[in-house]
């Protein structure tokens, strides 16, 4: 009976009767492709087995001399507690049978006669080797997936339906302040008192219920930190990506702060004042003065490049001057460099003759180039 590409199962028979092992080897060897024999007369022999040969599953009779089959599965628990290990047992002992599940035994079986006792007993073989193997294989693949959770620099927790933490790794450990073995099996609501009024109670029930995930950014007094987390559904609950974004929340309100101040300073200057990202070129604030020069209100400006305020044919040339004398540090453009006029073009397409002066900003995180525009017929 043919199986397939997988390896062998390598079952131990241990039965005083010789004739039995000798029969079980050669109905199973013969029936069962994947299935194949080793025999002992004694649990001191079939002991000498499991020391030389790999074993994926041991068949021992109870009734032997010497010892018997529990005390060779007591003694074989001591050094292999997962080992497949199926009993034979006589017809009506059920006390044996509970003498062997407090043993640790995997399966136990009635001894009998005939061929559809060995369709059975490989039936049970099968069974319990492939659980094992599945079992194996789930562990290996396990403790692969936290390796990899390891490696990560987010804190990772994962969390069952009824939200009780089953892993954190131990970037998680580190930014709770907690140790894994205290909180795994705990919910949430036990760790976290007063998670359930907050957004990220709410987001993650969301998550739970429709299986979409979520990021959500919130500060949670508990840990005195900001925290974003991202919320994934999972097979059995739900799998949180989360870092400390506190340096980050401080730095950009810091920004925000520096941005408020230079904007009330723009806003109130008499002169066109257009403001534009270094690294981009995209205008980010323009004030009332400059709306007033080029007829865009400053919602409009902002985004754009900030040539598009010239005409059409003077952008390419006005950009690589600017950027040329930014970075020699001259600011300074009034002319273009075979000293014709400087022109800004006006929403309605007029064009109108400027000096403009430019000057690098330094903020918080954030390089900006100030244009200060001049009307040279005073328009502003």
């Amino acid at each position: 009976m043919a199986t397939g590409s997988r390896s062998p199962i390598e079952v131990l028979i241990v039965d005083d009767n010789p004739r039995f092992g000798e029969l079980a080897q050669l109905f199973l060897e013969d029936e069962f492709d994947d299935i194949a024999v080793t025999t002992a007369t004694s649990a001191d022999e079939g002991e000498r087995c499991l020391a030389e040969c790999d074993i994926d599953c041991i068949v021992s009779d109870y009734q032997m001399p010497g010892r018997d089959g529990i005390e060779f599965l007591q003694a074989v628990r001591e050094d292999s507690p997962d080992l497949p290990f199926i009993l034979m047992t006589g017809k009506g002992d059920e006390t044996v049978a509970s003498r062997a599940i407090t043993a640790g035994v995997t399966d136990y079986i009635t001894k009998e006669a005939g061929s559809e006792h060995y369709d059975l007993l490989a039936h049970r073989i099968r069974n319990v080797v492939e659980q094992r193997r599945a079992e194996a294989a789930k562990r290996a693949r396990n403790r692969r997936i936290r390796r990899v959770y390891e490696r990560i620099d987010d804190g990772f927790v994962a969390l069952d339906t009824e939200w009780r933490l089953t892993y954190m790794n131990s970037h998680a450990t580190d930014l709770l302040g907690r140790e894994r073995e205290e909180l795994l099996g705990q919910t949430i609501a036990d760790i976290f008192p007063g998670i359930e009024d907050t957004e990220f109670y709410d987001a993650a029930t969301d998550v739970l219920s429709e299986q979409d995930a979520s990021t959500i950014e919130e500060r949670y007094d508990v840990l005195d930190a900001w925290i974003e987390a991202r919320i994934y559904p999972d097979v059995d609950g739900l799998s949180i990506y989360f870092r400390d974004i506190t340096a980050r929340k401080e730095r950009e309100r810091s920004l925000e702060r520096s941005r408020k101040r230079y904007r009330a300073l723009v806003d109130t200057a008499p002169t066109a004042i257009v403001v534009t990202d270094a690294e981009t070129g995209e205008i980010v604030e323009a004030n009332q003065a400059a709306e007033r020069l080029l007829g865009y209100p400053a919602d409009e400006l902002a985004g754009q490049h900030h040539s598009t305020i010239h005409p059409e044919e003077d952008r390419q040339l006005y950009e690589s001057l600017l950027r040329e004398r930014l970075d020699s540090g001259s600011g300074l453009v009034n002319r273009h460099v075979d000293g014709s006029q400087i022109y800004v073009e006006r929403a309605d397409g007029e064009r109108v003759p400027v000096e403009i002066s430019a000057q690098v900003i330094e903020l918080a995180d954030e390089r900006l180039i100030q244009s200060v525009i001049r009307d040279v017929l005073k328009r502003s």
